[in-house]
């Protein structure tokens, strides 16, 4: 008897189009879950952690340049269907994407700023959506980083290293979390 295998890789993507709650919590088996709508997301590795962490600075820096006050989010159409999901992040991933389109260049007239870490997607088509998602990954990544036995720098170190490599090399040019972890553990 022949055995088929199929190799298959998970993508998820979450849509938040205005402001919503977060909420960052120690779940029922002692690991740190994070709220959002329509997903909840487990934490058991703290460099994805921070690397999401990485990310929502990242996203933030670009905040302005992708929704400026004075420009008009438009009206983003409800989904047909909401899809309530688990998702687990349990390795240490290397690097986030941050992928940006501004309100005057989109044709639908929507500005979109999304962050991607593995198979997951997170995009906000509004600013208010980009502020309360940088808000919970940041309270999601303080708990990693308070606990202490990690090793992990504080949320206010990663954002301060992330303003400076952004003014310094701009957007992609990120040393990871993964890579400054693997360097720790050769000296």
């Amino acid at each position: 008897m022949d055995t088929e295998f199929v190799e298959a890789t998970s993508r998820l993507t979450i849509y938040i189009a205005g402001e919503h709650e977060t909420d960052a919590s120690i779940g029922l088996t002692l690991i740190p879950l994070l709220k959002i709508p329509t997903a909840i997301i487990e934490f058991r590795h703290p460099t994805g952690a921070r690397v999401w962490w990485e990310g929502w600075c990242e996203a933030a820096e670009m905040l302005n340049r992708i929704f400026p006050e004075q420009i008009d989010a438009g009206e983003l159409r409800e989904p047909e269907l909401t899809i309530n999901s688990f998702v687990i992040l349990d390795d240490a991933p290397r690097r986030a994407k941050i992928r940006a389109r501004s309100a005057a260049v989109s044709p639908d007239g929507i500005g979109a700023l999304s962050v991607t870490v593995g198979g997951l997607t997170i995009a906000c088509a509004s600013r208010a959506a980009v502020e309360c998602q940088v808000r919970g990954w940041r309270e999601a990544y303080d708990m990693f980083a308070r606990d202490g036995g990690f090793g992990l720098p504080s949320a206010d170190e990663v954002a301060a290293r992330v303003r400076t490599d952004h003014a310094r090399h701009g957007v992609n040019e990120l040393a990871t979390a993964a890579e400054e972890q693997r360097a720790g553990r050769m000296r």
